[in-house]
């Protein structure tokens, strides 16, 4: 009953946000003159830009995959990364692109099933302090540029909070897995079940520490590969963007976004980009929405390629999706027992 209320507010809030970014017909009479007027030269050079950053994705899920003594050839890490991206089209937040690399991981390593959801767990948190890094960074040095308008405020103050909160959750994890008490915390205790894999993930992936350090210089490219898609798909629409500007404004969308409420940020992303781009650069909102949605098709484009790589990794036993919810919680109790 909870998911079913979840989801439901999930679907509504993210309608609700489609028809406020689009319901101007000006404004959809602007963006396809403007779509018209795009340079498709802005447009190929954003493409093998995006691509960069999906190949360093992979590099650092396989460092941590080779940490936990689980060996995929290229071509699997491949596939089944761009199956997580598939995914991720329909999911809400980022998190979906996850839950399949597992499932798919443990049908890989049947019999590893705790070091998969290790990987998956590292994985995901040093792709959390890459981008808080990055953001703490971009936040301090345009602190005042980032403050031009009590809309942008708001949005700004948001990623200070939503940093603090990252930083409390890292900080805190890690000094319980310190203490090495987060597998005696109480059954009932809020979380508990993230707390033990994210204290196992920490204490496995110590003793590779350099493996580590090599996987998180990895998350960098693969953050700055996102941030330049959207700068070429600004180019391509003739937006008075700089590259700093834009490297300025994509950590607070991403990190916004990073909330579970909408599929893949879809109608979110579009308000955040057209609010920042317009208080900020001059940039009309029409131009805006159309920065995100074309930033925004690349990984769109990588995602069906995803699609088409599902339909041929197990063609005669696709799972439904609830099967694949059912097995990965199974996973889980693996490390909490």
């Amino acid at each position: 009953m909870k998911k079913i209320i979840i989801r439901t507010f999930q679907a509504v809030f993210t309608i609700g946000i489609l028809v406020w970014v689009f319901h101007d017909p000006n404004k959809r009479a602007q963006m396809a003159a403007a779509f018209t007027r795009a340079d498709p030269l802005w447009m190929l050079i954003g493409l093998p830009v995006a691509f960069v950053g999906e190949i360093a994705n992979i590099m650092r899920w396989r460092i941590l995959l080779r940490v936990q003594g689980m060996h995929l050839s290229w071509g699997r890490s491949f596939l089944l990364f761009f199956v997580g991206l598939f995914f991720n089209l329909f999911m809400p937040g980022y998190t979906g692109g996850d839950f399949a690399r597992l499932y798919y991981l443990m049908r890989e390593f049947p019999d590893r099933k705790k070091q998969a959801v290790l990987t998956i767990v590292m994985d995901r948190l040093i792709g959390i302090v890459a981008l808080v890094l990055t953001a703490a960074a971009t936040t301090l040095l345009r602190w005042d540029w980032l403050r031009q308008t009590p809309e942008s405020s708001v949005l700004l103050w948001t990623l200070v909070a939503m940093l603090a909160g990252f930083t409390v959750m890292l900080a805190g994890s890690f000094t319980l897995s310190g203490l090495k008490v987060a597998e005696r915390l109480p059954h009932h205790f809020p979380f508990r079940e993230r707390i033990v894999e994210t204290s196992e993930a920490y204490h496995e992936f110590a003793r590779a520490k350099l493996s580590t350090w090599y996987a998180l210089l990895l998350s960098f490219p693969v953050l700055f590969s996102f941030y330049g898609a959207f700068y070429c798909s600004a180019k391509a629409v003739h937006a008075d963007v700089s590259m700093l500007d834009m490297f300025s404004i994509m950590p607070i969308v991403t990190i916004i976004i990073s909330l579970p409420i909408t599929p893949s940020g879809v109608g979110f992303r579009e308000s955040l980009i057209e609010i920042l781009l317009r208080d900020l650069c001059g940039v009309p909102t029409q131009l805006g929405v159309l920065v995100s949605l074309l930033g925004f098709a690349f990984f769109v484009l990588f995602g069906l390629i995803g699609g088409i790589a599902y339909l041929f990794y197990s063609p005669k036993t696709r799972p439904g999706w609830r099967e694949m919810e059912t097995e990965v919680e199974r996973a889980h109790e693996f490390t909490d027992s």
